[in-house]
């Protein structure tokens, strides 16, 4: 019977030590196998990355050449004003203000260039403007301004209303004028559109 449980024992301690060794690798593989898996998942990663920025990089020239087309067609379109320098930008849409202003029965009192930062291929325009008119004038100017090319945002704008009289007592003409100021912004294409 002694034979016996040595035998178990032995059995026991055998099994126990095979236990703690597979315990033990596990504790020492389990990490390296997860951090494997962690660095050719990353791998796979990195990988597809740059095969989409190969891809990008493929693209470059064909997209170099799609922007430059519709730089051409939007140049074509007249949206944007077709000065060489911001100083002639300005002049041309002050000259453009004076017409529609004049042709609304309107009065233009003053047009202002105002300095702007060049920013990517536009370049902002704005002139400040200052007029005097009637509602009807007024609506005109904004309709023409807006709906025309190049085109052109309206900002800023106030509006004051003074009453004015015209003539003596017996003839006197009662009425109103309104002084309107607004800022008008086109836009160029900058060297970087060409």
């Amino acid at each position: 019977m002694n034979l016996r449980g040595d035998r178990q024992r032995c059995v026991w301690v055998l099994g126990g030590m095979g236990l703690l060794l597979v315990l033990l690798l596990a504790l020492i593989i389990y990490p390296w196998w997860s951090k494997m898996q962690f660095y050719t998942k990353a791998v796979d990663q990195s990988a597809d990355h740059i095969q989409r920025y190969q891809r990008l990089l493929d693209s470059a020239p064909e997209q170099r050449k799609a922007l430059k087309n519709l730089h051409q067609q939007l140049r074509q379109g007249k949206f944007f004003i077709g000065a060489t320098n911001p100083e002639l930008a300005a002049a041309e849409l002050q000259k453009r203000v004076k017409t529609i202003v004049t042709e609304a029965q309107g009065k233009l009192v003053s047009t202002q260039k105002v300095d702007t930062e060049e920013e990517g291929p536009t370049r902002e325009i704005k002139v400040k403007v200052r007029m005097k008119g009637d509602v009807d004038a007024l609506s005109r100017v904004l309709h023409e301004l807006e709906s025309q090319l190049p085109i052109v945002n309206i900002n800023n704008v106030s509006i004051r209303s003074r009453r004015t009289v015209k003539g003596r007592r017996r003839n006197r003409v009662e009425g109103y004028e309104l002084d309107v100021s607004f800022e008008l912004v086109g836009y160029m294409l900058t060297g970087g559109g060409k």
